[in-house]
């Protein structure tokens, strides 16, 4: 079975659904998003419909709990954010879906067993893992792989016999601004592999043009024609 895992949507459709092309085109069998599909972009509503008709295990990221008042959301990261008026834009129906979500999920496929977390496996809400603070610690966990988003930053490691994979971002990467990313990992082999797509920038400038100035430069950073 192959397992398409992706993260930090962040509600931009044109870079989804571009991973989505890429996705259907390695015949993947399985879904699984690991959070933050709201917040930065508008479109978290048709990013949400579309994990739901792909049948995708959908985990809560923090952009989720700060939205639903889960987790403290200050005026300064709200003007950059913009969950609230995302909130307004979803249906009550969709809201309590999300209250109903988790940040993590463990499961045994093909006697793999795995662990999908939106930030790390010891704070899986909320914490950071880069590639330098990838410890000893990952390769005494008792999973065959463990899978990560939250930093923007796609990498891959086998620390011991664990493979520790951060899927990146495929609504807003951090490194290269057009160049989305995900995951994915073969049960049946246990190999896991990073793609990235090229993502269209000018699409999604022109579409997304209110966008935080932030948010546009982290579009901008390192771009590639």
């Amino acid at each position: 079975m192959k397992v398409a895992i992706i993260s930090d949507i962040h509600g931009n459709f044109v870079y989804f659904n571009a991973c989505l092309k890429e996705i259907e085109s390695l015949g993947c069998d399985m879904f699984v998003c690991l959070g933050d599909t709201v917040g930065y972009f508008p479109d978290a509503l048709l990013c949400l419909k579309k994990l739901h008709d792909l049948g995708s295990h959908h985990l809560m990221g923090n952009h989720e709990a700060m939205m639903l008042g889960l987790a403290p959301l200050s005026d300064e990261r709200e003007h950059v954010y913009s969950l609230q008026s995302t909130r307004k834009r979803l249906p009550e129906s969709e809201v309590h879906a999300l209250k109903m979500l988790l940040p993590f999920w463990e499961i045994t496929l093909d006697t793999r067993k795995l662990l999908f977390v939106h930030g790390s496996p010891w704070d899986p809400l909320q914490g950071y893992v880069y590639p330098e603070a990838v410890s000893e610690s990952f390769g005494r966990l008792p999973y065959d792989a463990v899978f990560m988003g939250h930093t923007h930053h796609p990498f891959l490691i086998t620390m011991n016999s664990v493979r520790v994979v951060n899927t990146g971002s495929c609504g807003l990467p951090r490194d290269i601004g057009n160049f989305p990313s995900f995951a994915v990992y073969n049960t049946q082999t246990g190999e896991a592999k990073i793609h990235r797509v090229l993502g269209n920038l000018e699409d999604t400038l022109s579409k997304y043009s209110d966008v935080h100035p932030t948010v546009r430069a982290c579009l901008l950073r390192e771009s590639k024609g």
